[in-house]
């Protein structure tokens, strides 16, 4: 929404939402409520055809890393007595994100009248455990179908995707709480990625999700702010200097208040 060498170097909040429901013809809009990371990865592609020179662009040159995945049939590895000689399909593919799987929700939890206690009972994991499905030896189980995800090439920005919402709609949520810290993750080491295993990275934005099913996570009086729109931003300016963007509104935050809300999106930079 600015630019340094335009007559007119802003654009209005409002002028480039309607610029994106024209281009997404109609997917996007103010009068319907959005997956945000299916907007980003809308948006990176679609700048990406825009500004691309032959193959690439900018845009992938910054976001975009590459992986690959080794497939193997379960029934071929059940019929095989010796699992190693089962040979696997291995593929390379571009990701414009990693994205992150919770672990399932308790069926059954303590219950209890109190807030605090309430929010205890909620399990956390560590970014770094959600990690360890792309650091090519962990292996996951889907269809009838055993993956295997490498990290070869990590890009500038990492785009993580917290998967929170089990339906489309997002009318289940997982609370799960998601620890992590700010400043230099070890991104090349967490995911044994060959020849990067000293890169590290630093956050600079962390989108949140509000509340589980018409019910604040947080203080009722927070809740009220974010009915209509129960996404928001903390995005870092400079070494140590956060805001909080909600639609309009744009307020400077302390640093901790990064870790009372949901991830939903998280951006990092290498160092």
């Amino acid at each position: 929404m600015w630019h340094a060498r335009r007559f007119k170097a802003h654009i209005s909040p409002h002028e480039c939402v309607q610029e994106i429901v024209v281009l997404s013809k109609g997917r996007f809009g103010l009068d319907k409520e959005a997956d945000p990371f299916e907007l980003l990865v809308w948006m990176l592609n679609t700048l990406h055809g825009m500004v691309r020179k032959k193959k690439t662009s900018v845009v992938y040159e910054t976001v975009r890393g590459e992986m690959q995945v080794a497939t193997w049939k379960v029934q071929d590895m059940l019929q095989d007595d010796m699992v190693e000689d089962v040979e696997a399909t291995i593929l390379t593919m571009p990701f414009l994100a990693l994205s992150l799987e919770l672990p399932p929700t308790p069926l059954f939890t303590h219950p209890s009248t109190d807030d605090e206690d309430e929010r205890a009972n909620i399990p956390q994991v560590a970014l770094g455990t959600l990690l360890q499905r792309y650091n090519g030896t962990t292996t996951v189980e889907t269809n009838g179908l055993v993956r295997q995800y490498t990290v070869t090439n990590l890009p500038a920005y990492i785009v993580c995707h917290v998967k929170r919402f089990t339906k489309h709609n997002m009318s289940e949520k997982n609370l799960t709480v998601v620890n992590f810290p700010v400043r230099n993750v070890p991104f090349g080491d967490l995911l044994h990625v060959h020849g990067s295993t000293s890169v590290t990275y630093d956050l600079v934005v962390n989108v949140c999700h509000v509340g589980h099913q018409g019910k604040s996570a947080v203080d009722g009086a927070v809740l009220t702010e974010f009915e209509e729109s129960p996404f928001f931003a903390y995005v870092r300016q400079g070494e140590n200097l956060w805001f909080r963007v909600h639609d309009l509104q744009v307020e400077p935050v302390m640093p901790q208040m990064l870790f009372l809300s949901d991830s939903y999106i998280q951006v990092w930079q290498r160092n």
